[in-house]
C-alpha cells in the first residue's frame, strides 16, 4: 500500500495500513528480537494475576528450561490427536515448540493456553504441547503460501538479509534468517525500484493500525511510518496481536474512515473497551 501510494499519488485517495511495516524494514532481520518482546509482554500478564502467578511462576524461565532441555534430546510423547481422537505418539521437539509459541504469540487468545501448558510441561506433562503443535501444523498447512512468501520476500530483502549472532540467543534462534538467505540464492525473484527503502511521505490520509502484542510487527513500527504522514493517525490496540482490523470496534471506525478519509477526527474511545486475555489458571479457563 505504502509503495503504491507513493507511486501514484493521484490514485490514492485514503490509506489502511494495519500491522505496519517500515519501507525500510528487512524483513526477518528483527523477526527473533520482536518476538522475544512480545512474549515477554504477554507473558508479564500471568504475573499481574495472582492466581497465575502462584500457580505457574514465570512462564518465560520454564520456556527456558524446556527448550534447553529439547535442544540435549528431543522426548517421545503419546498425545491424542485433536482431529480423531486418535492416541498417537511423536516426539516433542525444540523446533515444534518453538514454531508453536511464535504462531500463538500472533494471538493472545491462544497465547493464554502457554503458561497452563509449559507448566505441565514442567512436570513431566507433553502430551498437550504435543496435541497443539500436532493440531497447529495441520491447520497452517494450507494457509501459508510459501512460494508467494519467497517471492516477496526475495525480491525486496533478499540483498539485505543479515543473520545476527545475539539472536542464536532468542527462542527462534538465528536459523530464520539463515535458511531465508540460502532459499532466496535460487528462488526466482524480481527487482525493487530505487526508491523502494524510501519512506511513504503523502498528504493522503493515512490509518495506521497496530496490536500492542505484535509479535512481528510491532506498534513501534507504525510510530515510525506516522512520522511523515501529517494526515496519518496511529491507533495501537492495546492486548491485541498481529492483524487487529477486526478486533473489537475496529471494523466500524475503518468504515468511518474510509466513509469520510479523516483519521484525525475519528471517535477511537470504543477501542478502550478491548480486554486484555487472562491467562488460563487451569483446565476450565481463566479465573472468572
Amino acid at each position: 500500500a505504502q509503495q503504491y501510494a507513493a507511486t501514484h499519488p493521484a490514485s490514492t485517495r485514503s490509506v489502511v495500513l494495519a500491522s505496519v511495516v517500515p519501507n525500510s524494514l528487512v524483513l526477518g532481520n528483527e523477526m527473533a528480537r520482536n518476538l522475544d518482546h512480545a512474549l515477554d509482554l504477554q507473558f508479564a500478564l500471568c504475573a499481574k494475576t495472582p492466581e497465575c502467578r502462584q500457580r505457574y511462576g514465570e512462564p518465560r524461565a520454564r520456556l527456558n528450561a524446556l527448550m534447553a532441555q529439547l535442544k540435549a534430546a528431543p522426548i517421545g510423547v503419546r498425545y491424542r490427536d485433536a482431529t480423531t481422537g486418535e492416541s498417537k505418539e511423536d516426539q516433542l521437539s525444540e523446533a515444534r515448540v518453538a514454531g508453536l509459541v511464535r504462531m500463538y504469540a500472533y494471538m493472545p487468545m491462544a497465547a493464554s493456553l502457554l503458561p497452563l501448558q509449559l507448566n505441565e510441561a514442567a512436570a513431566g506433562r507433553y502430551d498437550g504441547l504435543m496435541g497443539l503443535s500436532k493440531m497447529l501444523g495441520e491447520q497452517m498447512e494450507n494457509e501459508m503460501s510459501t512460494g508467494m512468501q519467497l517471492s516477496v520476500i526475495c525480491s525486496e530483502d533478499a540483498g539485505e538479509l543479515k543473520p545476527d549472532p545475539a539472536d542464536d540467543g532468542t527462542l527462534m534462534g538465528g536459523d530464520f534468517v539463515r535458511v531465508l538467505a540460502e532459499q532466496c540464492k535460487v528462488w526466482p525473484k524480481g527487482s525493487r525500484t530505487a526508491t523502494f527503502r524510501a519512506p511513504l511521505k503523502t498528504g493522503v490520509p493515512t490509518l495506521l493500525l497496530s496490536g500492542e502484542f505484535d509479535p512481528v510487527t510491532p506498534p513501534r513500527y507504525g510510530d515510525e511510518v506516522a512520522k511523515a504522514l501529517p494526515n496519518g493517525r496511529h491507533l495501537v490496540l492495546r492486548g491485541q496481536g498481529h492483524n487487529v482490523i477486526g478486533a473489537g470496534c475496529m471494523p466500524r471506525l475503518m468504515a468511518k474512515f474510509i466513509d469520510k478519509a479523516d483519521a484525525k477526527a475519528l471517535d477511537a474511545k470504543c477501542l478502550a473497551a478491548l480486554p486484555y486475555t487472562p491467562p488460563f489458571t487451569g483446565f476450565y479457563g481463566a479465573e472468572p
